[in-house]
């Protein structure tokens, strides 16, 4: 026997004759208490425990399970004490519930899932979904960029650097996160200064034969030319003296400036 089987076989004993509301609210708190007792019958309930979790009075108690003793639903023996609570025992009568399946749905639910029915909201799910598109691999690029342009704002495809140079020159936004990023490393640009220093990145890239490259692979180079320049190059007068950072500026132009010895 289910939970299901006994919640069944007590809606069909109520059905000519309805269970008051004692009778109601008992039943199914030692349907709870059975399933709690792991169906082990009979269980033990303490009438105390059963005043408090269902609010009433013990005469309530009393009536009501006389009453689904008398409809056959329960059997019971009084307690005798403390320690000694009173003992319940779920029936099952396979004759109210012959026409009844082990976890079916009930009678009513039953009936107005007709094979009519079933059939109808197949058909009408069927013709309402959109067709799958799972196996469709293939994704045009355009299409999507149309629909969500941010979506592919690093385009993977190599630009020219003619391209990449006035992409670049003109992305405010970048140029100042950019500006912040190499600031975090010492560097420290104003937007006129990076500027042409993006354009002396293009300017060597041509000097090397390249033709072109990815938007985001440009971005990242970017960065990192400029970084190489000033840790390495000496550029823009940056040199490091006791791990600061400061300008250097040559003032020597001949021998003769120069002291000490060489």
């Amino acid at each position: 026997m289910s939970i299901f089987d006994y919640m069944n076989h007590f809606w069909d004993a109520n059905e000519n004759d309805p269970c008051s509301l004692s009778e109601n609210s008992l039943f199914f708190y030692l349907l709870y208490e059975a399933n709690r007792q792991h169906w082990v019958m009979p269980f033990k309930c303490n009438t105390q425990l059963l005043l408090a979790r269902l609010n009433t009075s013990k005469q309530n108690i009393m009536k009501a399970r006389e009453g689904l003793r008398k409809r056959g639903l329960i059997n019971f023996s009084k307690g005798e004490g403390k320690g000694r609570p009173a003992l319940y025992t779920l029936n099952f009568d396979v004759k109210v519930c012959k026409d009844v399946p082990s976890q079916s749905l009930p009678p009513q639910l039953s009936e107005m899932l007709t094979p009519g029915l079933t059939q109808q909201l197949t058909t009408e799910l069927t013709q309402t979904l959109p067709p799958s598109k799972i196996e469709e691999k293939d994704i045009n690029i355009e299409e999507v960029k149309e629909e969500n342009p941010s979506s592919l704002s690093k385009s993977k495809k190599a630009l020219s650097l003619s391209e990449l140079k006035e992409l670049l020159l003109n992305d405010h936004p970048w140029q100042q996160d950019l500006i912040v990023r190499l600031a975090k490393n010492g560097i420290t640009l104003d937007e006129e200064a990076l500027k042409k220093l993006i354009s002396d990145f293009f300017l060597a890239q041509e000097q090397k034969g390249c033709k072109g490259k990815e938007e985001a692979d440009c971005r990242t180079y970017v960065y990192n030319w400029i970084c190489y320049q000033y840790r390495n190059n000496n550029h823009g007068k940056i040199s490091k003296y006791n791990g600061k950072t400061g300008s250097a500026e040559i003032s020597a132009n001949k021998p003769e400036d120069y002291t000490g010895v060489c």
